[in-house]
């Protein structure tokens, strides 16, 4: 399953319906549990925004394959808000805070489940499907707000050709949604229309709640000061610099690295560059192995000692030393804070962050690269759950994360094999920031594939359009050879024309 924007997705020409969550004034009620950390932060930002918020939410869009029935899809969706207290939030921004003596200028308001009901507003003719795309994607882009209830809208497309079944998009903000919140609910929503459609049950276990989370996490961050050991570890990790980095990453917080003078080593573009608009980022979605070269690439990992997430790891190390002439590669990465079984499939933003500074050493082959860089993706590992913006705030560092690399095995989550059946996508909206670049790199039973973001502009978009090019062109090597050195002099010296400079 591919993360990419909605303009990617191949949607159908039908008839649009929208499906929005409706509840009385009269029905919310303040709640004490505090935001976030990362809700407080996003609201803040929202509010500074001001009327220019726009196109900044996360989604999901797949196939259902009944007829869509709009009772069945009503109760689906009045029982998926009353499973997930999250959807049934919203913030309040409080007056006279500093006269209140209140840290948070935003407060929680909540609803019951059973006083959310559904309005359903359907076209009355079929939309081609151009303008399928421009009605979702302006709806999502205007309507979805960390400040305006509801926090997640849902519309489906009936399309001409294929009556016995119908598309859901699904669209939030991020406070009530993370990546994993998008990949569980396919399968949840899927059941949940299947038994007030079928009348069955839909035997889906239940959760905990995201905003008792979001408390506790608050009074878990509260206990952090200056000298406490996770602000010591942030504090030396952006100050530190070897040599080397210091040149390709000269910024206390990671940005992408920077390349040799142009002409050193031109490779093309990768495919399906989305750069339409200068506001916006570039945006890119590819298949970098299928399933055969993705189980190749983890045997040679795991012959290597150690698994495909360092291999991903030592092969970016291994991108950066050809593009820049150093092995050594600092990011950040998201990780998930689910770290109970009460958060399982909770709806929520439960991500953390973590540095990641890979080393390679000495190691001039991807065999002997693995096992540090292994080593050094698990030197921060226990930082993820702690909250990084109040340790942010103690050091004093409020630049947000520029270069942020993810890697996830997702092969073991429930209905994974049923994606494909379903044309599954989880999306994202783009995105105006001018220097940020992300790299999500998932594994997925048909393969490996990558979604990025990055400067629309040149010559940003043209180095990070180099590296990847190069990367896949590494990760290629190591399927082929099951090894590829660092240089690419040597690993084109093989014998019989084999990269890596092994046989097979």
């Amino acid at each position: 399953m591919e993360y990419t924007e909605l303009a990617d997705y191949p949607l159908p020409a039908g008839t649009v319906t929208e499906w929005t969550p409706a509840a009385d004034d009269n029905d919310w009620a303040d709640d004490d549990r505090r935001l976030s950390y990362v809700h407080l932060e996003h609201a803040r930002r929202a509010h500074e925004v001001g009327d220019e918020w726009y196109s900044q939410w996360i989604g999901t869009a797949f196939t259902i394959d009944h007829p869509l029935c709009a009772d069945a899809m009503a109760a689906t969706l009045q029982r998926w808000f009353a499973r997930h207290e999250a959807f049934r939030s919203t913030v309040t921004r409080r007056p006279d805070v500093d006269a209140n003596h209140v840290e948070d200028e935003f407060g929680r308001r909540i609803i019951a489940a059973d006083k959310v009901s559904i309005t359903i507003a359907r076209d009355d003719e079929p939309s081609t499907s151009s303008a399928v795309y421009e009605r979702i994607n302006e709806l999502f882009n205007t309507r979805i707000s960390p400040l305006a209830w509801p926090h997640c809208l849902v519309t489906t497309v009936e399309p001409e050709d294929t009556p016995g079944s119908f598309l859901l998009v699904f669209g939030a903000d991020h406070t009530v949604m993370d990546a994993y919140t998008q990949v569980f609910a396919i399968k949840e929503l899927t059941r949940l229309y299947e038994s007030a459609l079928l009348g069955h049950d839909d035997s889906l276990a239940t959760f905990g709640s995201y905003l008792d989370f979001s408390h506790a996490e608050r009074a878990s961050g509260a206990r952090l000061d200056a000298d406490t050991v996770e602000v010591t570890r942030w504090k030396n990790f952006l100050q530190a610099h070897s040599d080397s980095t210091s040149v390709t990453q000269p910024d206390p917080m990671p940005a992408f690295p920077r390349a040799l003078p142009a002409g050193e080593s031109q490779v093309g573009p990768l495919s399906r560059v989305e750069t339409t608009h200068s506001r916006f980022q570039g945006s890119l979605s590819t298949w970098l192995l299928d399933a055969e070269q993705t189980e190749r690439f983890h045997r040679a990992s795991k012959a290597a000692g150690a698994n495909m997430a360092a291999g991903i790891y030592t092969a970016l190390s291994i991108t950066t030393h050809r593009l820049s002439g150093t092995g050594d590669l600092r990011f950040i990465s998201p990780v998930h804070t689910r770290t109970e079984l009460q958060w399982g499939e909770a709806a929520g933003w439960f991500v953390g962050l973590i540095p990641v500074h890979l080393r390679p050493g000495a190691a001039r082959t991807f065999s002997e690269a693995i096992g540090p860089v292994a080593e050094c993706a698990r030197e921060y590992k226990d930082l993820g759950t702690v909250p990084f913006h109040p340790i942010a705030d103690l050091i004093g560092h409020r630049t947000p994360p520029q270069f942020v690399v993810s890697y996830i095995d997702l092969r073991g989550a429930e209905g994974a094999d049923q994606w494909d059946t379903h044309d599954a996508r989880v999306l994202r909206s783009a995105c105006a920031s001018s220097d940020e670049v992300y790299f999500w790199i998932n594994r997925i039973p048909t393969g490996t594939n990558l979604s990025a973001r990055f400067p629309s502009h040149h010559p940003g978009a043209n180095d990070v359009h180099r590296f990847l090019r190069t990367f896949n062109d590494v990760l290629l090597e190591i399927v082929e050879a099951g090894d590829t050195a660092f240089d690419v002099e040597s690993a084109m010296s093989a014998p019989g024309g084999q990269p890596g400079g092994l046989t097979p």
